[in-house]
């Protein structure tokens, strides 16, 4: 299935909820387009229709083959994904426009579910793994104090200890994003179990595509630490060029600069996409969470409030 946000109906409304899409640009027009993006996807005012239309669209695209099979005999759609959609979208219409009814353990049986899902092994081995990254830096920070030559030891043992650091921090996004999908897919699980649960939501304390710390950290300093790298390779690749053109003799590196060029406009180009897809993802989780977002019942007195 495609993304839900490339189909037809996520974008032919977007004169009301999603601004255009930003045009390519320097890293700086990459982050505050996806900025801006994001806030459009979270601060849509959408009519209950659109809203659940959208919801619709996004659930079933996350849901997988099972679990749509598995809800389909409570939605009367046995037939193709198209309709377990469309008749989803009624489903979570009527739930917006005059609330949900009352279910006697819905919370109760969502917190049980909820302790059930907990990825504790992964987050422990996950918090590991950040530690570990944190004992590489430390110790790179305090050998670099005592050493009295820095060049050498940079080369001899900082390498390794920032290589190690590197290596825990994918460790760590890589454990804490498996964590996620599996406590996501199970709570899904518990949602296609009982009827009528996905049009009304799933009443969570910490709601589905929580991320942990591991992604978080290498989703911050990976476009960073890429961004610096180029920016360094190019003006030392350059400097190597300009001396050796000024001095018209071959210097020290000289046969290396055209690679650092390159590798620096590689860096470049790689942290461009990093933020670009991070992008992406956090629009994708902004719109997972809100498709699941809980629909509690109206008051019988009051009229349920505007979506």
């Amino acid at each position: 299935m495609r993304a839900v946000w490339d189909d037809v109906p996520m974008s032919s409304t977007s004169p009301r909820h999603l601004p255009p899409r930003a045009s390519s640009g320097p890293l700086t027009g990459v982050l505050f387009g996806q900025a801006a993006r994001l806030r459009a996807v979270v601060n849509a005012d959408l009519l209950p229709r659109e809203r659940a239309a959208a919801d619709a669209l996004v659930l079933t695209a996350w849901l997988s083959a099972a679990q749509r099979e598995r809800y389909a005999p409570s939605l009367r759609a046995p037939g193709s994904v198209e309709e377990f959609a469309e008749r989803l979208a009624d489903e979570r219409r009527v739930v917006l426009e005059e609330g949900a009814d009352p279910v006697a353990d819905e919370v109760g049986a969502a917190a049980e579910a909820e302790r059930g899902a907990r990825q504790i092994p992964l987050r422990l081995l996950e918090g590991a793994l950040l530690l570990g990254a944190l004992v590489c830096v430390v110790l790179t920070v305090l050998r670099s104090l005592d050493a009295a030559d820095l060049p050498g030891h940079l080369a001899a043992e900082a390498g390794p200890l920032l290589g190690g650091m590197l290596a825990c921090l994918v460790l760590a996004a890589v454990v804490g994003a498996v964590a996620t999908r599996r406590r996501d897919r199970t709570l899904l699980d518990w949602a296609v179990s009982r009827p009528g649960q996905l049009g009304r939501g799933l009443p969570l304390r910490r709601p589905l595509q929580g991320e942990s710390a591991g992604p978080v950290v290498l989703g911050s300093l990976g476009p960073a630490l890429l961004l610096g790298a180029g920016v360094l390779a190019i003006v030392a690749g350059a400097a190597v060029l300009l001396l050796s053109l000024m001095l018209r003799a071959e210097i020290v590196a000289t046969e290396q600069a055209p690679a650092l060029l390159i590798g620096g406009v590689i860096a470049l180009v790689a942290a461009t996409a990093a933020v670009y897809l991070g992008g992406r993802r956090r629009e994708r989780r902004a719109r997972r969470v809100r498709a699941s977002e809980w629909i509690g019942p109206a008051p019988q007195d009051e009229v349920p409030p505007a979506v």
